[in-house]
């Protein structure tokens, strides 16, 4: 099979067009198709992107064509998002019709499939928030289905049990066992039958599980066009998703091309009134160290003893008030009174934030401690303005920087 058709070039376009193709797989419980119709209608705006449905047939090769050319422009990233709880093999994509009209230069992405304890919660959830006499609680067969008999898997009996775990725990008996399936049970499948017990999901939740998938995705590796590769390609794929974890989505599959060289020190120079504007000596920054980049200092700045800063209380008040506002101007984050002598108290939004901040201030060789929303950065006497006061303000403004563009890819967008 070729990988690109001739009517579409090999080189990405200018402006990339991304496309989700939504395929619904086997499952433990059905999804109404009017349902994931809905949720794609609501992805593509959300996203800003193509999305179709891609429906399988019973082979389950994915053969559907989907849009791979509209209005002039090239998909060139292409992420397989399955709706079910079971992944689909690299070499089932590969066997699909649309895959050999994807160019050569695209990627393709495949995304995860549901998870057991998501859709137990959404159930749940949902049970809890309704009334007692509104309830339509899933009802699943209490006894192992003959799977001789049965489309249902031993895997997809464990998912349905692991469903049921999960809503229970948040609302009793929002999932409920049948002692013997039987024809005229609603969504139970009799012993024999191809069906499956059914959920009506809300279309605004299919499409918000969706995006997570196609964040997560996007940050991960691609699927390799080379099918030799396939056995690596599982480890590989989990190492880069938890380097894009840890790094903007800026990083993701140029890590190679991180530059390890400094672009220059910021020059010092004070206004009209003597004070250093911080907030204005940097129009950009090194890549981060915690990705490979130059960390800001070659040595640790480490924190002075307690005696020396006893020794000198005035000259240490001074550096401390620098540094507090130049942290401010900076960064905009917010300083507080430290119980600590030696240390600077800085003010995150949350833990997570303070928690990855305190790690990629640490690689650019600055000394740093946190209390779960607070870090502490290092101050004493002798700090100099143009040393080792520039240094900490610098690896709060540089990792402040890069937090925020972290924290924009991870951010599903709004809906219109």
């Amino acid at each position: 099979m070729s990988n690109a058709d001739s009517s579409y070039p090999s080189d990405p376009p200018e402006n990339p067009l991304d496309l989700v193709l939504v395929v619904p797989t086997r499952a433990p419980i059905q999804i109404d198709v009017s349902r994931i119709e809905q949720a794609c209608a609501l992805l593509g705006p959300r996203l800003g992107c193509e999305v179709s449905l891609v429906e399988s047939n019973d082979s389950e090769d994915f053969n559907s064509p989907s849009p791979l050319h509209r209005s002039g422009k090239i998909c060139n990233r292409v992420i397989i998002t399955p709706l079910g709880f079971e992944p689909i093999p690299p070499e089932q994509i590969r066997a699909a019709y649309w895959f050999g009209k994807i160019p050569a230069a695209s990627k393709v992405y495949q995304a995860e499939p549901l998870s057991a304890r998501e859709v137990g919660e959404w159930i749940g959830h949902r049970a809890r928030s309704l009334q007692d006499s509104d309830r339509k609680p899933l009802v699943f067969p209490r006894v192992p289905i003959d799977l001789s008999n049965s489309t249902l898997t031993e895997s997809q009996l464990e998912t349905l049990a692991l469903i049921a775990f999960w809503a229970n725990g948040l609302s009793p008996n929002s999932v409920i066992y049948t002692e013997v399936p039987s024809e005229d049970t609603p969504g139970i499948p009799a012993k024999g039958a191809s069906r499956f017990p059914r959920i009506d999901l809300d279309p605004e939740d299919l499409s918000t599980w969706m995006i997570q998938r196609y964040l997560r995705a996007v940050r991960s590796r691609a699927i390799p066009w080379n099918a030799d590769s396939d056995g690596d390609w599982p480890m590989l794929n989990a190492l880069q998703y938890q380097l894009q974890e840890q790094l903007p989505s800026e990083y993701a599959e140029r890590l190679e091309e991180v530059s390890t060289r400094s672009m220059g020190s910021a020059k010092i120079a004070p206004d009209a009134s003597g004070s250093v504007p911080w907030d204005k000596i940097w129009t950009s920054f090194c890549d981060l160290a915690m990705a490979g980049g130059p960390p800001h200092r070659g040595k640790l700045l480490e924190p002075v003893a307690i005696e020396r800063i006893e020794q000198a209380p005035e000259a240490y008040r001074s550096v401390v008030a620098e540094l507090q506002r130049g942290i401010r101007l900076a960064s905009g984050l917010n300083t507080c009174p430290s119980p600590y002598l030696g240390w600077v108290c800085v003010e995150c939004d949350s833990e997570p934030m303070a928690a990855w901040l305190m790690r990629a201030i640490l690689v650019e060789n600055i000394s740093v401690r946190r209390e779960s929303t607070k870090l502490y950065l290092p101050a004493g006497p002798d700090y100099r303005v143009d040393k080792e006061i520039k240094n900490v303000i610098t690896s709060v403004a540089k990792t402040h920087h890069y937090w925020q563009a972290h924290l924009r890819s991870r951010q599903p967008p709004k809906p219109l």
